[in-house]
This record gives C-alpha cells, sequence and structure tokens, in this order.
C-alpha cells in the first residue's frame, strides 16, 4: 500500500514539476499589459516591442519596412493607464482598458502582446487594430 501512495505521489510532484516548467516566468497577461502601457508612455519602444508576439512585431516590421522600435509609437496604441477587465481562454487573453482592447497569447516565455490598439469593428470584423500579425 505504501508503494503505491508512493507512486502517486512521485506522479503528482512530476506532473506539477512539468506544468510549472511551461509557464516558468510566466506573469499574468494584465502584468505584461500594464509593461506594455507603461513603455509606450515613457517612449521606451525597444521595451514595447519586446512585449509584442514575434509574428506581430515582424508584421510591423513587414509593413513598415523598418525596424519595430522606430516605429511602433506612430501606430496610434494607446498607452493606457493599465487593464480594466481581463478574460483569459487557456492561452490566450483579452484585456479590455481605458478605450483599448489587447489580445495576448502565452508562450514558453510568458505571455505576449498579438494585437494593440483594438476597438469593436461590427460587421462581419469584431474588432480594429492598430496593431496585429498580418
Amino acid at each position: 500500500m505504501l508503494i503505491g501512495k508512493v507512486c502517486a505521489v512521485t506522479a503528482a510532484v512530476a506532473a506539477a514539476t512539468i506544468l510549472s516548467g511551461c509557464g516558468s516566468g510566466d506573469e499574468a497577461p494584465e502584468q505584461r499589459v500594464r509593461h506594455f502601457q507603461a513603455a509606450l508612455q515613457a517612449d521606451d519602444a525597444r521595451a514595447a516591442c519586446a512585449d509584442l508576439a514575434e509574428q506581430t512585431r515582424q508584421a510591423l516590421e513587414e509593413q513598415e519596412q523598418r525596424p519595430c522600435h522606430e516605429v511602433i509609437g506612430d501606430q496610434g496604441v494607446p498607452g493606457g493607464a493599465g487593464p480594466a477587465e481581463v478574460r483569459r481562454y487557456g492561452s490566450m487573453a483579452q484585456v479590455r482598458g481605458n478605450g483599448d482592447v489587447l489580445f495576448l497569447s502565452r508562450y514558453s516565455d510568458g505571455w505576449r502582446v498579438v494585437a494593440a490598439g483594438c476597438t469593436p469593428a461590427g460587421g462581419d470584423e469584431p474588432y480594429d487594430c492598430a496593431l496585429e500579425v498580418g
């Protein structure tokens, strides 16, 4: 009976270790949004770009034909006062703030902004975003 309990505890510890490894350094999506918005307000373009998902940064650079840190401040993304409402959907999140909606995805290195400066669009498109993937 003791062997069964030891095996169960070992399996639980192994599962917890694997799961915690997936989210190592994993802050909440609202923390990433606060950092992103603070970087925009402080005109710290490199920090704001570092908060973007790789695909979003690449899409911006391809669209503007310049590095992210040179153009992110021109995209009309508000540097709001922080998140007001956070909705998590597994590895995705929607964060609503003062006049802005941001979408984030969780990657191995934490949450990253995939779209920002979003407002409800209506019609077939749910949001128009100033910054988004393709």
